[in-house]
Order: C-alpha cells, then structure tokens, then sequence
C-alpha cells in the first residue's frame, strides 16, 4: 500500500497537469521518482516558454520557501519557476 502523502501529492500532480494542459501548454510531464527539485515540467510553444513546476505541501514554511528559490534562483533567468501549493 503505498504511502499516503505519496498518493495524495501525485494527485495533486494530476491535477497541476490537467490545469497546465488546459492553459495551453503542448507538453506536461511529471517526473515522478526523480527526487529532482522539479515535479512537473510544461513546454507551451506558443510563447516558447518553459514552466518548471514544484509542488509543496500547504504547510511549508515561508522560511523553507524562501531557500528553495535561492537554491534555484538561476533557473528564473531562463524559466518561470512556479511553486504549487498541494
């Protein structure tokens, strides 16, 4: 069985992708089990833009927030780098 917080984040994943989907972007792809600092990426040609989404938990601290965009700060210089909340 697996865990819980597991099932309930990739839904939420589901979901960020339908809704990146519906936006308009071409192609959206999870990368699930990657344990990268990325858990969706969207490429919508219209526009050419590249959105690297990360998906956190609704309790994460301002703090913890603050020090993952420091840590991919240099990702903004080329990528809208979104933060979702799950």
């Amino acid at each position: 069985m697996p865990n819980p917080q597991y099932v309930k984040g990739r839904r939420k994943e589901y979901e960020v992708c339908k809704q990146l989907r519906e936006e308009g972007f071409n192609i959206v792809q999870r990368t699930a089990g990657s344990h990268s600092p990325v858990d969706i990426i969207a490429i919508k040609r219209k526009g050419r833009l590249i959105k690297l989404v990360q998906c956190k938990s609704d309790n994460l601290m301002e703090t913890q927030k603050n020090a993952i965009l420091l840590h991919n700060h240099w990702l903004n210089n080329m990528f809208e780098v979104e933060f979702v909340v799950i």
